[in-house]
């Protein structure tokens, strides 16, 4: 059978065409690396690359969330820290305040500046991170979490929800503290209590000192006034020349009559009288009258105005008195009590700090290990779609010398004067 020249030169070009694609696509592969450039060079290779990009793309993912948490808690401890700070210059002021040399307006600029680190710890307690987000607000990270009501007081406004993200496909870890665990619940006894009320207690506690005594002595006589603003027991320490009593009374009312029995039990040198709301003390050999430790049972921490209080004055035996009076307010209003109020919150603030030490550490281990994962993934979808470049060129090399062979081959046999041009 003989084959007409049309069909020929048809079938010769054809296969030209054929050989520079399969060129240019090899062209294309050495150039970029890659040995699959589009789905059609290897289909079931495609796939699989398709589906390892998008684990990369998922691990990629998990990185970022665990670089936006650790983010997140390093504004948290560091808002934390300010606090820490807060609480140790409260501790050294509260002891400064209680040192007997300072009066009352060294007192009140200690209070004044104390005043200006519960604002501090307010705007820490408010702290946003880099897109405005409240760190402490529980879920409510758009709503600032603390604010003061009508009456001065700190309210937490969010919740107890904790924000957190996935960092691997079982895991997630929080990003955040709720408030109102970190700030309105400071363990101390059997209860819990605000922090901001520490340092009101403190701010209370130093004004109420400017105003008061922990001990008051008299010789030989001495008038009581009892202040019944808290009705309850009232227990006090009264001591002679030689012995030491422990005074503990319920006061329904303003009945100061059992406290004058009380004394008078006590074993005492001394002899008490009441005229009206007025208890007078006598030692009867003319000694040292030394009263402290005032304590009312429903008093628990420094009142802005303290109800309760214990007024005792040096008289002579006229009853006039030899001195300023000198007032004891419940011992749980003195400065000195609230240093271990202080400690509770230090305690509490290295507790939360260690919350988000823990959850840092783990989320820079899970970043190491996402990250070996990457790499993992990375190296799979290498032996897929990378090229052996050697081999490309080899192959190239060969499909180019393949070609130049047919086109001279074709020349010679159809004798085109075209070819002989491109020779």
């Amino acid at each position: 059978m003989k084959i007409s020249t049309n069909l020929f030169n048809k079938q010769q070009v054809e296969r030209f065409s054929k050989l520079n694609k399969e060129i240019q696509a090899l062209q294309n592969k050495i150039s970029s690396g890659k040995n699959i450039i589009q789905a059609s060079d290897d289909p079931i290779g495609a796939v699989e690359l398709s589906g390892m990009q998008q684990v990369r793309e998922r691990f990629d993912q998990y990185s970022r969330n665990a670089d936006n948490a650790i983010n997140r808690l390093t504004i948290a401890d560091n808002a934390l820290q300010s606090i820490t700070n807060i609480m140790v210059r409260a501790k050294e002021l509260a002891i400064q305040a209680a040192n007997d040399t300072f009066g009352a307006m060294d007192r009140e600029a200690i209070a004044i500046e104390i005043i200006e680190m519960k604002e501090e710890m307010l705007s820490s307690a408010n702290s946003t991170d880099s897109s405005g987000a409240f760190i402490f607000g529980g879920y409510h990270t758009g709503t600032q979490p603390f604010e003061k009501n009508s009456k001065g007081e700190i309210e937490y406004k969010g919740d107890r929800g904790t924000n957190s993200v996935a960092v691997s496909e079982t895991r997630n870890v929080g990003t955040t503290l709720d408030g109102g665990s970190v700030f309105m619940a400071v363990k101390s006894d059997n209860s819990v209590a605000p922090m901001f009320n520490v340092l009101e207690d403190i701010i209370n506690s130093i004004r109420t000192a400017a105003g008061s005594v922990v001990e008051a002595k008299a010789t030989g006589k001495a008038t009581l006034k009892i202040e019944n603003g808290n009705p309850g027991n009232f227990s006090f320490t009264l001591a002679d020349n030689v012995n030491t009593a422990n005074i503990s009374v319920d006061l329904p009312g303003n009945d100061l009559s059992g406290v004058v029995t009380a004394i008078n039990t006590s074993g005492l040198n001394i002899t008490a009288s009441l005229s009206g709301n007025t208890i007078t003390l006598e030692d009867s050999q003319n000694g040292p009258i030394t009263i402290k430790d005032l304590q009312v049972e429903s008093i628990e921490k420094a009142e802005k105005e303290p109800k309760s209080f214990l007024t005792f004055d040096a008289i002579d035996g006229a009853g006039n008195s030899l001195g300023v009076p000198q007032i004891l307010y419940d011992k749980n209003q003195t400065i000195q009590n609230r240093l271990d109020d202080i400690t509770k919150v230090q305690e509490h603030i290295a507790n939360q700090k260690a919350i988000i030490g823990a959850r840092t550490n783990s989320l820079d281990r899970q970043k190491e290990l996402i990250a070996q994962r990457s790499i993992a993934v990375q190296k799979d979808m290498s032996k897929i779609s990378d090229a052996d470049l050697a081999a490309l060129v080899t192959e190239l090399q060969g499909q180019i010398t393949g070609l130049q062979a047919s086109q001279q081959a074709f020349v010679k046999i159809s004798n085109l004067s075209l070819f002989e041009f491109l020779r």
